[in-house]
């Protein structure tokens, strides 16, 4: 697929690609999906299991290996949320 575009345009997309170490295509890809999401904050949606997803992998917070928390909830609880819960009094 073409797209005709404004060479400037096209410039500033191929410097920045550059300076980014990517290609237009993903740094396009890289863009729109910004886009999206900020004009889907803008709408005030409820986040999605896919949004949380996406931003705990955009964070780093992505698991190798599957993590199954409701299994463990109660071990979660009994030992996380207690600590959380004297923090909490200490303030």
């Amino acid at each position: 697929m073409t797209i005709d575009i404004p060479e400037d345009l096209a410039l500033r997309l191929e410097e920045l690609a550059k300076r980014n170490d990517a290609d237009v295509g993903d740094l396009l890809r890289d863009l729109l999906a910004r886009y999206e999401d900020e004009r889907a904050a803008k709408q005030k949606r409820w986040a999605t299991g896919a949004d949380f997803a996406r931003n705990a992998k955009a964070a780093g917070l992505a698991s190798p290996e599957p993590v199954d928390t409701s299994a463990r909830s109660r071990e979660i609880l009994n030992t996380e949320f207690a600590d959380y819960l004297k923090r909490r009094s200490n303030r």
